[in-house]
């Protein structure tokens, strides 16, 4: 069933056409990843989604249909109830993505009390099974640590954590592991597959990194020059590429190399 449909123009005030009618489907359930070079376009459909892009002096025009709303015409008071309840977003630098002045339980409680009403204890109880989700502690010590005290890898999982909190039919995830180190990098993609698999949450996995999409996503689109110019599972694409972009995009890396990112377990 489809989830997230999206037929979009944007425009900024010096670079008219950065998507030009650009559109993709998403499935409820589905991780789909979105591939292109940097300053294409890939962080303006999450701002796009999320109705941020004026932050940015974007303007996009066309339609962003959620659950068969269209959320080009929601109001921003409606936006902002979608945000983080039906909508979740996790950023590329967690310790700059959270408050460096607040401790952890603080940022969480905030995240929850934004969408949610209840007893101090219900509030406990959702951030105890957010961060056990996520492999983080829930204990007193650990929730009175600010930013600084955390790995970045502890940050990444905390802001997952956060972005889950509501469990959102959709996650949108943008260049998630471009901090990371490498064993890091492979533990939130084993995260996210979990997350998919147990909540059925569908992952906008917006990524350079081909061999990361190869592994987690169930399709990926390969954005280029403001439009989709393929879209299809990630054994076609990379294995068969038809476009002439992606044919660059995967002789930069050899289709040899990708032979393990399609063998592995994607939803163990």
């Amino acid at each position: 069933m489809t989830l997230l449909s999206i037929d979009i123009s944007v425009d900024y005030a010096n670079k008219p056409g950065v998507l030009r009618n650009l559109c993709f489907d998403m499935r409820e359930g589905e991780v789909l990843g979105l591939v292109g070079h940097s300053g294409s376009g890939k962080s303006t459909i999450a701002l796009s989604i999320l109705r941020l892009l004026q932050l940015k002096g974007g303007k996009a025009t066309g339609k962003i249909v959620l659950q068969d709303r269209d959320l080009m015409k929601a109001s921003e008071r409606e936006m902002r109830t979608l945000r983080g309840r039906e909508v979740g977003l996790v950023l590329q630098s967690p310790l700059s993505s959270l408050n460096p002045a607040l401790r952890i339980h603080t940022q969480l409680k905030e995240a929850w009390r934004a969408h949610a009403l209840g007893t101090p204890e219900d509030c406990r109880k959702c951030l105890s099974e957010a961060l056990l989700s996520v492999s983080l502690p829930d204990d007193e010590d650990f929730l009175r640590r600010y930013p600084s005290q955390l790995s970045v890898g502890q940050a990444q999982r905390v802001l997952i954590a956060m972005a889950i909190l509501h469990r959102p039919p959709l996650l949108i995830a943008d260049e998630p592991t471009s901090a990371l180190d490498p064993i890091t990098q492979s533990e939130i993609l084993a995260l996210f597959a979990k997350l998919n698999r147990e909540l059925n949450m569908a992952i906008l996995y917006i990524s350079h990194d081909l061999l990361s999409v190869a592994s987690l996503c169930d399709r990926v689109a390969i954005l280029h020059e403001g439009e989709i110019v393929e879209c299809a599972p990630p054994e076609d694409v990379f294995t068969h590429p038809v476009h002439p972009y992606t044919k660059r995009l995967v002789e930069s890396i050899g289709k040899l190399s990708f032979h393990a990112a399609f063998e592995s377990p994607r939803f163990q």
